[in-house]
């Protein structure tokens, strides 16, 4: 079992990989970019990303729903179960959500 911290820091994403990459890592990449959807912004799946309103919320409470929130995001990748969620705040107010999760493949 590997765990691995993905947030919602506003840095480039790769989307350079080919069918000859690393599969953990295009996984990885998929669940960073959908921690990066938000909510209702995807036409045809309004469903798809975070629900910006949790973000909104006093940090306890906000603390104490990602876990779930993040787990029904990455419904959408079916290798990747999250362990552990958390929201900070950067040096410029702004708030990152951290997620740790475990690549499972099915034939592992």
């Amino acid at each position: 079992m590997a765990l691995y911290e993905i947030t919602s820091e506003d840095l480039p994403l790769d989307f350079s990989c080919t069918m000859e990459s690393d599969m953990t890592e295009r996984t990885i990449r998929n669940a960073k970019n959908l921690l990066m959807c938000r909510k209702g912004e995807i036409p045809m799946d309004q469903q798809r990303g975070l629900d910006q309103s949790i973000l909104d919320l006093p940090f306890d409470q906000a603390n104490s729903l990602i876990v779930a929130e993040l787990d029904r995001v990455m419904l959408w990748e079916p290798d990747v179960e999250v362990d552990s969620a958390w929201l900070e705040r950067d040096k410029n107010g702004e708030t990152v959500v951290h997620c740790v999760i475990d690549v499972v493949f099915e034939n592992d």
